[in-house]
C-alpha cells in the first residue's frame, strides 16, 4: 500500500493535509485529511483543534491514520507555544470504532451532549445601557454579514444553507445585544410546535463573563415562550467551559449524547 496527495485542491482542502491510500494495483483503500482550527474563543484552554476523518477500509486503517496524525504534529508545530488537540468525531454507540481510538491512546470522554433548558420566568434583565434587537436579515448581504459575525466568533457549523432552512422554521429568533451603539453578541433560536432548540450563540471577547450571554438567552427564551414555545433544547460542547458556564446557568439538564469526540493533547 503507499500514501499519496491529491494532485490538487480537494473538497476546497491543500493537498497536503489530504491522503489517500492505495494498494499495489493502484486501485484506493480510503481518503483522509487534517482540518486545522484556531478557536480560542470556545477552547480558551486548548485553542489549536486538529479534526481529521478518515474513511478507508480495514487493511488501510492503520497507515492512514498514522499519516493523518504525523501530519497534524506537523501543522500543530507552526505555532508550538499553544496548547493543541487532535481529534476526529465518532457515533456514540460504534464501539469498534471507539475501541480503536481508545488502543491508540486517545481520550473518548469529550462530546457533544443534548440539553434540556427550562424557561426561566420573567424577560430577562437586560444590563444598563444595553438593549437587544431584533437581528435584521432582508436582503442576502444582511444574512452574509450574520455569517460572517459567527465565524469569527467560532460559530463555523451554520452556513447560507443551514440559516435558510431556520428562518423557514415557524418559529425563528435572531436577536442582537448591543452596549450603546457596539454589537456585542447575538443569539439565533428556531423550531416548531412547542419546541425550540438554540442554534448559536456568541459574546464578543470583550464583553465576556459579565452575564450578557445569559440575559440575551433569557431573552430570547422569553420571546419564544410568548410564541407558545415550553421546551427548550441545547447542543454543548462539554470540553467547551464558556458553554458550560452558560448552560448551567439555566440549570440545564442532559437529556442525551449527540457524537462522541476522541481526542488527543499534542
Amino acid at each position: 500500500m503507499q500514501v499519496n496527495h491529491p494532485l490538487g485542491m480537494y473538497n476546497n482542502l491543500p493537498p497536503e493535509d489530504v491522503f489517500i491510500i492505495t494498494d499495489e494495483m493502484g486501485s484506493e483503500m480510503g481518503v483522509g485529511y487534517v482540518i486545522y482550527q484556531f478557536q480560542p474563543h470556545l477552547y480558551p484552554d486548548c485553542p489549536i483543534n486538529l479534526y481529521f476523518t478518515m474513511d478507508c477500509q480495514p487493511a488501510a486503517r492503520y497507515m492512514l491514520f498514522g499519516a493523518l496524525i504525523a501530519r497534524a504534529r506537523q501543522l500543530r508545530d507552526c505555532n508550538p507555544t499553544v496548547r493543541a488537540r487532535v481529534y476526529t468525531n465518532i457515533a456514540p454507540a460504534d464501539t469498534m470504532t471507539k475501541d480503536f481510538y481508545l488502543h491508540a491512546g486517545f481520550d473518548c470522554s469529550d462530546s457533544e451532549d443534548i440539553l434540556r433548558l427550562p424557561i426561566p420566568p420573567g424577560d430577562g434583565r437586560i444590563p444598563m445601557s444595553c438593549a437587544v434587537v431584533a437581528t435584521a436579515l432582508n436582503t442576502p448581504e444582511e444574512q452574509s454579514a450574520l455569517l460572517c459575525r459567527l465565524a469569527q466568533n467560532d460559530v463555523t457549523y451554520i452556513d447560507q444553507n443551514y440559516l435558510n432552512q431556520l428562518r423557514a422554521l415557524p418559529h425563528f429568533m435572531a436577536l442582537g445585544l448591543y452596549r450603546n451603539t457596539e454589537l456585542v453578541g447575538e443569539v439565533i433560536m428556531a423550531g416548531e410546535g412547542d419546541s425550540c432548540e438554540l442554534a448559536a450563540i456568541y459574546i464578543t471577547p470583550p464583553s465576556r463573563r459579565q452575564g450578557m450571554g445569559k440575559a440575551l438567552l433569557h431573552r430570547c427564551m422569553a420571546i419564544m415562550a410568548a410564541e407558545g414555545v415550553t421546551h427548550v433544547t441545547a447542543r454543548i460542547m462539554n470540553r467547551s467551559q464558556p458553554q458550560r458556564r452558560l448552560v448551567s446557568a439555566f440549570h440545564a439538564e442532559v437529556t442525551g449524547v449527540n457524537m462522541l469526540f476522541p481526542g488527543l493533547y499534542l
